[in-house]
C-alpha cells in the first residue's frame, strides 16, 4: 500500500509538469488495467475541465494524476494497487474494526498530524478519509478496496492557487470521482455500456435507489463462457479459471451428453460452440457494467414471488413504478440484488421492464 508522503512528493514534482488537456466529454475513459487478481479495465468519468496523465501502468498497478486547465483547480492523483494482504477481500466494508486501525495507523506513522474520518462511495462502499489540514496547506487522500486492489485518490490544491486549503464541495468531487471509477472485468468491450444492453434482456442487480434523482444502481450481470479448446484441454490437477472464479480440479468427469463435472459442483455444458458454466443449479455470472438508470413512470415490474415470504407465486402480480420504488426502498427479503431480476432495455438504454422470478438461491 502506498503512503500519503509518497503520494504528496509525486503531485508536487508534477505541479510544473506541462500536458495536452484532452477535449472535455461526458463519456468515461479508460486510464489502464489490472490483471494480478483478476483483470480489470479501470474507466472513470472526469470532473469539468480535468484530464488523466498516467505515470505507471503495469499488471499490479496503475497510476494516474488527474489535472485541471485551471491551474488554480486543486490535483488529484489516483492508484489502483494489488495488496496480497486483501487478496480475499471484495471491499473495505469487510475489515474488521481491528484491521481498520491498522490501516489508520499507516497513515499516522506517515503524518501524525492526519485527521482520520469515514465515508462512502454513492453505492455505499466505504472511503477511509485521512486529512491534513492547517492554515497553510490541505491535503485529503482517500482509501478503499475492491476485490484486493488498493484505491488511493489524494486532493491536494495546485502550487499555483492563492488558496491552499481545501472545501467540502472538493472533498464531494472527489467522493463523486470513486463513485464513479468501475472496474469491468477484462475481455468486455467498454468503449458504449448503452450499446452493450440496448434492445436487450439481461439479469441486473437493482440497488441504492436516490430519490432525488429518482435513479438506481443497475450490476449488470452477463454468462461467462469457456470455448472448447480451453475446455477440451482441462485435466485434473489444472486450475479452471472462469472470469474472476478460480478453482483446483480435483475430479474431472463428463458424461454421454458432452457435459463435464468438475469437481461435484461445477458443470461445463456446450451450448453454440461455447461452455457456459453453472454452479449449484445456477449459471456463473459476473458484472460486465454497472450504471446509473432512471426509473421511467411507465415501467412496469412483474412480480413471480410473494414479497411477504419469499415464496414463488402461481400468478405474477404486476406494479407501478412507484409501487416497484416502494419494494426497492423498503429493503429487506427478498432483495432486487440476488440475480434473480430480468431487465429489459430500450434502444437507448432505457429500462422498459422489471421482472423477478423466485430463485432457491434469493
Amino acid at each position: 500500500m502506498k503512503k500519503i508522503a509518497a503520494f504528496i512528493l509525486s503531485l508536487v514534482m508534477l505541479f510544473s509538469v506541462s500536458s495536452v488537456l484532452a477535449e472535455e466529454t461526458a463519456e468515461k475513459v479508460n486510464i489502464g488495467t489490472v490483471s494480478i487478481n483478476g483483470a480489470f479495465t479501470l474507466q472513470c468519468g472526469l470532473p469539468e475541465g480535468y484530464t488523466p496523465i498516467p505515470l505507471s501502468v503495469t499488471p499490479e498497478q496503475v497510476t494516474a494524476v488527474i489535472r485541471s486547465e485551471d491551474p488554480n483547480a486543486p490535483v488529484m492523483q489516483l492508484s489502483v494497487a494489488y495488496d496480497e494482504k486483501y487478496y480475499d477481500v471484495d471491499r473495505l466494508n469487510d475489515l474488521s474494526q481491528e484491521e481498520l486501525a491498522q490501516l489508520e495507523e499507516t497513515y499516522i506513522e506517515d503524518d501524525p498530524e492526519v485527521e482520520i474520518t469515514y465515508g462512502e462511495t454513492g453505492y455505499g462502499t466505504l472511503l477511509l478519509i485521512a486529512r491534513h489540514e492547517t492554515e497553510e496547506m490541505d491535503y485529503i487522500a482517500f482509501f478503499s478496496i475492491y476485490k484486493g486492489y488498493c484505491v488511493e485518490f489524494v486532493l491536494a490544491p495546485s502550487e499555483q492557487a492563492e488558496d491552499k486549503n481545501l472545501t467540502e464541495e472538493q472533498q464531494k468531487t472527489s467522493i463523486d470521482f470513486l463513485t464513479d471509477l468501475d472496474f469491468i472485468p477484462a475481455g468486455v468491450p467498454v468503449s458504449d455500456p448503452v450499446e452493450q444492453i440496448a434492445d436487450r434482456k439481461y439479469i441486473t442487480n437493482l440497488t441504492d435507489y436516490n430519490p432525488q434523482t429518482n435513479t438506481v444502481k443497475a450490476e449488470i450481470m452477463h454468462t461467462v463462457t469457456l470455448d472448447p479448446e480451453t475446455v477440451d484441454a482441462l485435466k485434473p490437477g489444472d486450475i479452471l479459471k472462469v472470469g474472476q472464479f478460480s478453482e483446483k480440479i480435483d475430479k474431472l468427469e463428463k458424461d454421454e451428453d458432452g457435459a463435464i463435472l468438475i469437481n461435484d459442483y461445477i458443470c461445463l455444458e456446450n451450448y453454440g460452440g461455447e461452455y457456459h458454466v453453472s454452479m449449484f443449479e445456477g449459471s456463473y455470472l459476473e458484472p460486465f457494467v454497472t450504471l446509473e438508470l432512471e426509473i421511467p413512470e411507465d415501467v412496469t415490474f412483474e412480480d413471480n414471488i410473494d414479497p411477504e415470504t419469499g415464496d414463488p407465486l402461481e400468478t405474477p402480480t404486476r406494479h407501478t413504478a412507484q409501487e416497484f420504488i416502494d419494494m426497492l426502498t423498503a429493503g429487506g427479503y427478498p432483495d432486487f440484488a440476488s440475480d434473480n431480476v430480468y431487465v429489459s432495455y430500450d434502444e437507448t438504454g432505457e429500462i422498459i421492464s422489471i421482472e423477478r422470478v423466485y430463485t432457491p438461491w434469493q
